[in-house]
C-alpha cells in the first residue's frame, strides 16, 4: 500500500512538472515573438484588396510595434496615428486596429490577419472580409 501511494504521489508530481515545463515553454515562445516584433520597425512590402494593390500608399511608412500592445505609424520622422495590436495565440493572427481619425490607409490594416509564413524579419498574412482576400507582407527595416 505503502508503495502505491508513493507511486501516486510521484506521478502527480510529475505531471505537475510537466505542466509547469510546458508553461514555462509557451511563456518563454511568447516572449520571443514579442521581442521580434517589437524590436525594429516594419515597413508594407506588399497589400492587396482582392485584386487591387494598395502597396505604393503605404510608401513612406515605417511601423514600430510596442511591448504595451500600441503600434505607431511613422511618416517623415513623425507619428501619424497610434493604433493597437494584439496577438490570438488559438489562431495564430494578429489583431490590428487604428482610430477611425487616422488615415484611410492605415485603417485598411485593420483587422484579424491570419499569418500564413513568417520568420524574425517578415511576415506573410491574409484576412477575408465580405468573401474578399486581403494579403499584407512586411519586412522589417
Amino acid at each position: 500500500m505503502k508503495q502505491f501511494i508513493f507511486l501516486f504521489v510521484v506521478a502527480v508530481m510529475l505531471g505537475g512538472c510537466k505542466k509547469t515545463i510546458k508553461k514555462i515553454q509557451e511563456e518563454t515562445a511568447e516572449t520571443l515573438i514579442v521581442k521580434a516584433i517589437t524590436d525594429g520597425r516594419w515597413t508594407v512590402t506588399v497589400y492587396t484588396d482582392g485584386t487591387t494593390d494598395y502597396k505604393s500608399e503605404f510608401d513612406g511608412y515605417e511601423f514600430q510595434f510596442k511591448t504595451d500592445r500600441t503600434v505607431d505609424a511613422i511618416k517623415n520622422s513623425a507619428t501619424e496615428a497610434t493604433g493597437t495590436w494584439n496577438e490570438d495565440k488559438v489562431n495564430i493572427a494578429i489583431i490590428a486596429d487604428y482610430p477611425v481619425s487616422a488615415a484611410v490607409t492605415l485603417q485598411r490594416l485593420d483587422g484579424n490577419w491570419k499569418l500564413k509564413d513568417s520568420n524574425w524579419t517578415w511576415v506573410k498574412a491574409q484576412q477575408t472580409i465580405n468573401g474578399t482576400l486581403f494579403t499584407l507582407e512586411l519586412r522589417k527595416k
